[in-house]
């Protein structure tokens, strides 16, 4: 008797349920704090209201409303974030957090042997996507680079429904000797599986055939990389096209059967990115400020000091506090 109405008293304390107004509420929900009677009740106020039913623990509370409930529940969430903090600490994915560190033998030599080829190569950190994909690998005993290519074929039909109308493929080992159209002619030419397979999708390259495509390079290390690229010469070999260039692990082209850049990309030369990263080298000066001004600035502070000098001919300056205060009369002087 004594339990049905503790009972009773506990789901009086709450109310009416909110969501049906028929019952008596017994449970609460501990984000929202809606007061709700059964299952199908608290489904139906977590659909309306978009409620997962967890309580946010970073909501404020006022020093005078605060039990020891919140106190508890504040030194238990404090915890946790020391717990992630010094979980992410012992992740290996973390150990490197900067460019400067030693490569594998490996990659050094790769890196060497672009740099030779006058071709740009940074290679990213373990833990990136682009890292893990990257097949790319330097034949070191022939001198011969094998690289991951991703092929992008622009203006794809609109039936095929891809994203910016782009359709994504990969050649895992692409021998830098061979030319552009050498490369992609598997999917161009009819005669190849891949393109038999491919047709519906490429159908509009294919049936530009290899001799009217044209090929961009999409841009590295310059502003706006995401949007610009850079014409490829459909004569020349893989590896004299990226003579001058900066890539990201591996090369990302772009195949268009129009002589113009694909929607949404700008063409710029090699030479712009030159450019671009010697004015990033250009000391920033304070506007107004110029060589001449400067020049001033010296000599007023050298008339200064030859004035204070002049001062103090007559008098002996080898002791220490005469040279500090020469010092200090020079140094208030320069600032006024």
């Amino acid at each position: 008797m004594a339990d049905e109405t503790s009972t009773k008293t506990r789901t009086m304390r709450l109310g009416m349920c909110e969501v049906c107004a028929a019952k008596e509420a017994c449970y609460a929900c501990p984000k929202c704090e809606v007061k709700t009677c059964s299952l199908p009740c608290v489904q139906i106020h977590k659909k309306e209201l978009n409620c997962d039913g967890q309580r946010d623990r970073t909501k404020f509370v006022p020093l005078s409303e605060m039990t020891s409930r919140e106190f508890m529940s504040d030194y238990c969430f404090l915890e946790e974030c020391t717990r992630y903090a010094e979980n992410r600490k012992s992740d290996p994915c973390k150990r490197f957090t900067h460019d400067q560190r030693n490569l594998p033998v490996t990659q050094h030599r790769m890196r060497m042997a672009a740099k030779k080829r006058n071709i740009n190569l940074r290679l990213q950190l373990e833990n990136f996507s682009r890292h893990k994909e990257n097949t790319t690998y330097l034949n070191w005993k022939l001198g011969r680079f094998h690289w991951r290519i991703e092929w992008l074929f622009a203006n794809i039909p609109y039936e095929a429904s891809l994203p910016r109308n782009v359709a994504r493929f990969v050649d895992k080992e692409c021998n830098e000797e061979l030319t552009l159209p050498d490369l992609v002619v598997k999917y161009v030419d009819l005669r190849h599986e891949t393109a038999r397979e491919q047709r519906k999708l490429l159908a509009n390259h294919q049936t530009a055939g290899i001799g009217q495509l044209s090929f961009w390079l999409r841009a590295e290390g310059v502003r706006r990389s995401s949007t610009r690229c850079y014409l490829l010469d459909s004569t020349k070999t893989l590896a004299e096209n990226l003579v001058g260039k900066t890539i990201v692990e591996f090369p990302t082209i772009l195949v268009t059967y129009d002589p113009k850049p694909p929607g949404g990309y700008e063409a710029i030369d090699s030479s712009e990115e030159f450019e671009e990263e010697q004015e990033e080298q250009v000391p920033v000066t304070k506007p107004g400020t110029s060589s001449n001004a400067v020049a001033e600035d010296l000599d007023d502070s050298h008339d200064v000091y030859y004035k204070l000098a002049a001062a103090f001919a007559g008098e002996d300056v080898s002791e220490t506090e005469d040279d500090e205060e020469f010092e200090a009369l020079y140094r208030q002087s320069v600032v006024l």
